[in-house]
């Protein structure tokens, strides 16, 4: 560890700064016990001034939000009251909590929801589009936030099926079937689902707008190095 500055605060603490700014250490004073030269420091130097021009505009932030997947959602839908009316306040409410205005819905790949898994509502080539009404408690989180006055929602997929990769899984890489490079890979055995998995993510969309939730955006994949 190589130190790069240390104060000897008034209250008798010793911060000590590394080189890596996130090592920070506190310590007692105690001086005899130290094999480290010390030098006191001396006064610090002027702060940096932020400053905030209304006026002059960089960018727009549409507002702050979260996701509830990976059954975060059935987890806060489980919870008793008024455990679960307190943690929908803490996230929700505009004044006695965060205020989040987005929320992002997480469209599972997985063929089923054993642990954390967020299940596909077609998991099996062979088996059809299947909405279940519920998406792991999410729709329930959806709605209650529309209550608090959320209007912006996000759905985005985790990954295509497994099925419809090149390595025949949901995880652990691959390509989806029929793009470029990778996605002619001899797994995909000559087929392509960029169609059909264009239809698939349309028809998650249409089945939150048919609950009442407006989504807006949509996502394709996340994590692409990793699902």
């Amino acid at each position: 560890m190589t130190v790069k500055f240390v104060t000897v605060t008034s209250n008798l603490n010793v911060s000590i700064t590394t080189t890596k700014m996130h090592s920070l250490l506190h310590l007692p004073l105690l001086l005899p016990l130290l094999t480290l030269p010390l030098t006191l420091a001396q006064t610090p130097p002027e702060p940096i001034g932020i400053y905030i021009i209304p006026s002059i505009s960089h960018q727009s932030i549409s507002g702050f939000g979260f996701c509830e997947a990976f059954q975060r959602a059935h987890s806060l839908l489980n919870l008793p009251l008024p455990y679960r009316t307190e943690v929908l306040d803490l996230l929700f409410h505009s004044t006695t909590g965060a205020g989040f205005s987005i929320l992002r819905l997480g469209l599972g790949s997985s063929p089923d929801s054993r642990g954390d898994h967020m299940n596909s509502p077609q998991p099996l080539e062979s088996s059809p589009f299947a909405w279940d009404g519920k998406e792991s408690g999410q729709l329930w989180v959806a709605k209650e936030a529309m209550r608090y006055g959320v209007e912006m929602f996000i759905a985005d997929a985790w990954s295509a099926p497994g099925y419809m990769k090149s390595n025949g899984r949901d995880d652990m890489g691959g390509w989806l079937c029929g793009v470029r490079g990778e996605g002619k890979g001899e797994g995909c055995k000559g087929k392509s689902w960029v169609g059909e998995y264009a239809e698939y993510l349309a028809r998650y969309v249409k089945a939150w707008r048919g609950e009442g939730v407006p989504v807006r955006y949509l996502g394709f994949l996340n994590e692409p190095n990793l699902m």
